[in-house]
């Protein structure tokens, strides 16, 4: 009986000596684990929230000509339009693709992945992508702005005299559709977009009635949903008392469109409906977007730091407000963070408002900004291509 006893104690004995193994092991795994996710968020916080005092310039092409050819963000790559063509180059300068062109003047839409490089006044439209060319269309009329979507088709709007016209081409430069507009009957276009499927236009009239100025967004749908639609129109909403100069696509089915003091967001491309209203009572001097932030400059009422940097997300939530002293002239959002620039330095914010990095350039005059990585940075300056890294 003393055995059986001795025996059942050992048993007891062994299972709680190995509740208290697995319960230590249980500890230290949890220990590990706590350790290595503050290890993980220490290490990204410092990112996040490291300054800089200095650069350094990693390479620079000084040959090369800046003031005849303009430069724009395309996805990771940077693209390069002039009189005389279009090139593409990744980050590290690599020429990727060159297409000769002749535009007398050249500009430029950015819609993701893909650009519409136009002749203001004149009548081509030609579309690239990161593999070279998409498309090229000839308009009847000159154009005064041209928009394109990720499959490379494009929109414009073309003057006629007293008659506006909206025309929309596939990539081959066949007309998919095409709209007369007047003053009275449905307004002036200021502006338009296409969703990134391309399936969707949207348009900002501004039209008078009884002596009041109107803005009316129209969207029209030219799949499945705005074929039985007289125009393929399948929304319109007016507002009185209001202009609305800009309009963008931001992402799949959601549309900015700027106002004088603040921006609207539309959601939906069957059924677009405005999801935000985001007005601002100092004075917007600057606005800018990316894919999921719109950011704006406006005026603060303190002397020592007259500028308040403001950053929304799409939903309306304001994500940022910091004053600021930076006297710039130019402002973007890129990779998540807020370049700001004048012609002799440039300054970089966090969507957290730590200013990262503020100083001059000793290169040349700054022309442009772009951000290539969370640290390093291309300037185009009067005097030629200068990539930097800070530190």
């Amino acid at each position: 009986m003393e055995e059986n006893n001795s025996k059942i104690q050992s048993i007891i004995d062994y299972r709680e000596k190995l509740k208290g193994l697995r319960n230590r092991r249980t500890v230290m795994v949890v220990a590990i684990v706590v350790l290595v996710l503050a290890a993980a968020f220490g290490i990204r916080g410092f990112i996040y929230y490291r300054v800089f005092s200095s650069y350094e310039t990693v390479t620079e092409d000084l040959a090369k000509d800046t003031l005849s050819s303009e430069y724009v963000k395309l996805g990771k790559n940077i693209l390069r339009y002039g009189i005389n063509g279009v090139s593409l180059s990744d980050g590290d300068g690599k020429e990727l693709w060159n297409v000769a062109s002749h535009m007398e003047n050249p500009a430029v839409n950015v819609a993701g992945e893909a650009a519409a490089v136009y002749e203001q006044g004149g009548t081509l439209i030609r579309t690239f992508g990161a593999d070279g060319q998409k498309g090229e269309m000839t308009t009847p009329y000159p154009i005064r702005t041209a928009k394109t979507a990720s499959q490379g088709v494009a929109a414009a709007i073309l003057e006629d005299g007293d008659n506006t016209w909206l025309k929309y081409y596939s990539t081959d430069g066949t007309e998919i559709a095409s709209f007369r507009t007047q003053m009275d009957s449905p307004g002036y276009p200021m502006d338009l977009a296409l969703s990134p499927d391309g399936m969707t236009m949207a348009v900002a009239y501004v039209y008078l009635e009884n002596g009041q100025i109107h803005s009316q967004i129209a969207f029209y749908n030219f799949g499945s949903t705005g074929k039985s639609r007289k125009d393929n129109l399948i929304k319109a909403v007016s507002y009185d008392n209001l202009i609305i100069p800009q309009l963008d696509f931001v992402s799949g089915d959601r549309c900015v469109a700027y106002t004088e003091d603040g921006f609207l967001v539309f959601e939906g491309l069957s059924d677009p409906r405005q999801t935000v209203n985001i007005q601002e009572e100092q004075e917007i001097l600057s606005i800018c977007k990316n894919s999921g932030y719109v950011a704006m400059v406006v005026r603060s009422s303190d002397s020592a730091a007259p500028y308040t940097l403001k950053v929304y997300t799409l939903g309306g939530r304001e994500q940022l407000a910091e004053d600021f002293s930076f006297s710039y002239e130019h402002i973007e959002i890129d990779d998540d963070q807020i370049l700001l620039w004048n012609r002799g330095e440039f300054a970089v914010y966090n969507l957290s408002g730590v200013e990262k990095f503020r100083g001059s350039v000793k290169e040349g005059q700054i022309q442009k900004m772009f951000a290539l990585g969370r640290e390093n940075y291309l300037g185009i300056l009067d005097q030629g291509l200068v990539y930097m890294k800070l530190r």
